[in-house]
């Protein structure tokens, strides 16, 4: 018996002594639980292992009627919480660099090209409409791309109209002057419809030549509004630039109108007029420059133009014909290839049978002028047959 007691105590003694080794304060508080069964130990943390069962207390002393068996302690285990191992942090994906936008150069905003208009016509471009004065039934628009030509003839300008009396009929006149000397125009000069007739030096009415002129008009003069009767001595002389407007010929002396000077560059403008009867020629172009005539009546004449063919200067003439109307006449127009004169016809009625344009091989010796040829070439004398009507 004392051994079995000394092996049973032998027993305890070790575990109780384990027991309070390893027991806390709030162990031993609660060792004497109500229900006699060892309270559960708390739950392991996520990150430390769960607590093991808290082991019964025994109660001090031997037990009566047998050895109480205290459970035995748990030893809370050591949680190990797992590591908690985050996923690889994330490498972020490397920024995209917006690329520099290129400043986006607006393209030039450029129209379409605009169609070239026709060029009012030059001395090498042919025909253009010759503006009108104020007044006076509108000008017919000119035609769209020019015609081609040696230097190709610039569409006609829209007229801009002519002014006066530019109608068929001969206008009456409005009293009378004699002339007995030549009268100056610089600037402008309105006859106010008068007719004018020569007296003394100038009253002669046939073909010599040198005869002294009614009107004389300085570089840049205008004379409009003037019937010349019979005698007319010859007629009017223009010195450059000038305008010859409303002017009406009865019955033509040696010339209508004689044009001078000696630029390239010279307007002459002949428009709205009419002459008749001229046994030679109704306008000579000594000079240079362009003659323009325009809604102009001849009747009853041999040459309407002629481009000098012996004069002792010579130059490269141009002629221009808009809205000419002719009747009883031999030719229109006169011109010299060799010095590189130019006609250009646009809108003319003929009235009979009569020559477009005639080539000459011109001289400066005073010799008679060679006739080389007759109607259009396209370099010269430059005309369509839709630009003649023949009556």
């Amino acid at each position: 018996m004392q051994n079995q007691l000394r092996g049973v105590v032998g027993l305890v003694v070790p575990f109780l002594f384990a027991a309070a080794c390893s027991a806390t304060p709030d162990d031993v508080a609660d060792g004497g639980g109500d229900d006699n069964q060892p309270p559960a130990g708390n739950a392991g943390s996520g990150t430390s292992g769960a607590s093991g069962a808290s082991g019964a207390q025994a109660t001090g002393g031997v037990a009566t009627g047998g050895v109480p068996s205290g459970g035995a302690t748990s030893t809370g285990g050591v949680g190990t919480g797992g590591i908690a191992s985050g996923g690889t942090v994330g490498t972020g994906g490397v920024g995209v660099t917006g690329g520099t936008g290129a400043a986006t150069t607006g393209g030039t905003n450029s129209g379409g090209v605009g169609g070239t208009g026709g060029t009012a016509g030059t001395i090498a471009g042919g025909r253009g409409g010759g503006a009108g004065a104020p007044g006076g039934r509108g000008g017919t628009g000119g035609g769209g791309a020019g015609k081609g030509g040696s230097a190709g003839k610039g569409g006609s300008s829209s007229s801009g109209g002519s002014s006066g009396n530019c109608g068929t009929a001969w206008p009456a006149a409005n009293g009378a002057q004699s002339v007995s000397s030549t009268i100056q125009v610089s600037g402008t000069y309105d006859g106010m419809l008068k007719r004018f007739t020569g007296a003394g030096a100038l009253g002669g009415s046939g073909q010599q030549e040198g005869q002294g002129p009614i009107f004389e008009l300085a570089n840049g003069a205008t004379l409009k509004n003037v019937i010349l009767g019979n005698p007319a001595a010859d007629g009017v002389h223009c010195s450059g630039n000038c305008v010859i407007e409303n002017v009406w010929w009865e019955d033509v002396g040696e010339d209508a109108a004689t044009f001078r000077g000696t630029s390239a560059s010279q307007t002459m403008t002949v428009r709205c007029s009419g002459a008749r009867a001229a046994t030679d020629k109704v306008f000579q172009h000594n000079g240079g420059g362009t003659l323009t005539i325009q809604n102009f009546t001849a009747e009853n004449f041999n040459k309407l133009y002629r481009s000098c063919g012996n004069c002792s200067g010579q130059y490269a003439r141009h002629v221009i014909l808009q809205d000419v109307t002719a009747r009883m006449g031999q030719t229109l127009v006169g011109i010299n290839t060799n010095y590189g004169d130019s006609a250009d016809f646009d809108r003319i009625t003929l009235y009979g049978n009569m020559t477009v344009c005639e080539r000459y091989t011109g001289n400066n010796t005073g010799a008679e002028p060679v006739r080389t040829g007759t109607g259009s070439d396209a370099t010269y004398c430059r005309y369509d047959a839709s630009d003649i009507t023949q009556r």
